[in-house]
């Protein structure tokens, strides 16, 4: 059985024979989600999403969510994080300056704000085109399905993926040789997935490290469960919790809760969400598909479509246009992945902090070398239950939680977890120059330390400040955008996103003008 250590001598061994770091350049882009709310009283926008800023449906870099006041913004990939922040900035800067002539600002934590009713919740509209109403439609299912409420729930998304120069190292050192095409294809996928077993296996981690979600407002849920305490002005709080989010109470599907998808191979998880989204569920069948003229859902089945099955990682690949994620996995292997555990982090004006973004890659370049085996359904049973006790009561970094050999101290398992992460960043420092690896596990060594720097910890002390979450988050988002307005954006920035609105909005409408069959043909065709 090869180390850690191992993996990384051969990949130092590589980088120096290569002359070149290119193995360790790593490509990735985020996803930030934000809802936009009224300055007065932080309530949930019931404006259509701004013209100024394009149409949601086709502009690359803003488009909106599960409701017309949620708010996507999508970078592009990039070989720094440098660059991932710098692009994250002029959006920001670009939106907060167009949301202050209407009076809205961003709210600023992953728990929505106070939300009166479902009904409170306006879904977006993507115009009147086939693919425009498909979208529509599937958030109408999860309407029914779900409710509004919880389709409010925003969060960071990290998608990755390594250097063709990595690919070379991992093929030479896992022994495999004058591979075909197909076969290196196959490999990468393969690869990809022993990144993704073992990030299910370590991501209690990043909820302990990174969760920021351990407060949410009354109205979120309606009736108090017994696992969370009473703050003052409308909100609970799980004492000892660190991500909401991420636990029972939050964006979770209870249908799927005995939907085994294997990450063993990528044939196999795509055959597992290809049957989830062929298999009838009562309770939904009940709801109806179309009715009385009008479509509640695009099927009755487990899943609408595969973004419906919800998890921590994704395997992903760049679709065509009309093209299923399932059938570009099948047919060209896993691109990249898309890691979807992250809160945004409420302290930052952009969601997250260039030190989160150096501390994911080391643990993705770690999930990736270390040994791994194939999971069963009682491991991934397992993983699934202790990730949701440490979303629920990580912050007992004294209590025993058992990741799959038995009962471990917390503060043990994420102080060994964390000397192994210290050892790539530290690899990393020393081949590639670049310092802030190191710090980004330094400064998660400090949390463990002193559990008062954990995010979970200052956004609750925030709360009992403010006396309350809307409150608090309410003049967070306020300060936040009043730095955002103090500066006025670029001529060259207001170029660009100018350009981008006026050519989404083209875009939208040869789209629409290009329809050529009814809607319901199109769906039929869609999901044939």
């Amino acid at each position: 059985m090869t180390t850690l250590t191992d993996a990384l001598n051969a990949l130092a061994s590589h980088c120096q024979q290569s002359d070149s770091s290119a193995a360790l350049t790593f490509h990735r882009g985020v996803e930030r989600e934000a809802l936009r709310v009224d300055r007065s009283q932080g309530r949930i926008s019931h404006k259509p999403h701004p013209k100024a800023l394009g149409a949601a449906l086709t502009h690359p870099s803003i488009t909106t969510d599960y409701s017309e006041s949620l708010m996507e913004f999508i970078t592009q990939v990039h070989p720094s994080v440098e660059g991932v922040i710098q692009e994250l900035t002029d959006i920001h800067h670009v939106v907060n300056h167009e949301l202050a002539k209407q009076d809205e600002c961003l709210w600023p934590a992953s728990m929505p704000c106070y939300l009166e009713s479902n009904e409170d919740v306006p879904i977006a509209y993507f115009g009147e085109s086939n693919t425009g109403k498909l979208k529509r439609v599937y958030r109408e299912g999860l309407s029914n399905r779900y409710g509004r409420i919880m389709q409010c729930i925003a969060g960071m998304h990290y998608n990755f993926s390594f250097d063709a120069s990595f690919w070379q190292f991992l093929t030479k050192y896992k022994g495999k040789t004058a591979l075909t095409a197909a076969q290196q294809q196959d490999f990468q996928s393969d690869s990809y997935f022993t990144l993704i077993r073992n990030f299910r296996r370590n991501s209690w981690m990043l909820s302990l490290l990174f969760g920021a979600s351990p407060a949410i407002d009354a109205s979120f849920l309606g009736n108090k469960p017994d696992s969370l305490s009473d703050l003052e002005k409308h909100t609970w709080v799980g004492t000892k919790a660190t991500s909401l989010r991420m636990s029972d109470m939050g964006y979770q599907n209870k249908a799927q809760a005995d939907l085994f998808v294997c990450y063993n191979e990528v044939h196999t998880y795509i055959q597992t969400i290809k049957t989830a989204l062929k298999t009838p569920y009562p309770s939904y069948q009940e709801i109806g598909v179309k009715v009385d003229g009008q479509y509640r859902q695009l099927n009755s089945n487990l899943l609408q479509i595969e973004n419906e099955y919800y998890s921590d990682i994704r395997p992903k690949r760049v679709t065509k246009p009309g093209e299923h994620p399932s059938s570009a996995l099948q047919d060209r292997g896993v691109e990249y992945i898309e890691v979807r555990i992250m809160d945004i982090d409420p302290d930052s004006s952009i969601g997250m902090t260039p030190s989160t973004l150096y501390f994911i890659d080391v643990f993705l370049l770690y999930c990736t070398l270390c040994d791994d085996t194939l999971l069963d359904i009682d491991e991934c049973h397992q993983l699934r239950v202790t990730q949701q006790e440490i979303a629920s009561r990580g912050r007992e970094l004294d209590a025993e939680f058992d990741f799959g050999k038995g009962p471990v101290r917390l503060r043990d398992q994420a102080n060994k977890l964390l000397a192994q992460l210290k050892e790539v960043a530290q690899f990393l420092v020393a081949q590639t120059g670049n310092q802030a690896y190191l710090d980004a596990v330094v400064e998660q060594e400090t949390k463990i330390a002193q559990d008062a720097l954990l995010p979970s910890s200052q956004l609750l002390a925030r709360c009992q400040q403010a006396q309350g979450f809307q409150p608090a988050m309410l003049s967070l988002a306020k300060e936040q955008q009043a730095a955002w307005l103090a500066t006025p954006v670029s001529g060259k920035a207001l170029d660009h996103f100018a350009n981008l609105a006026e050519k989404s909005l083209a875009e939208q409408q040869q789209i629409e003008q290009q329809d050529s069959v009814d809607f319901d043909t199109f769906l039929a065709a869609y999901q044939a």
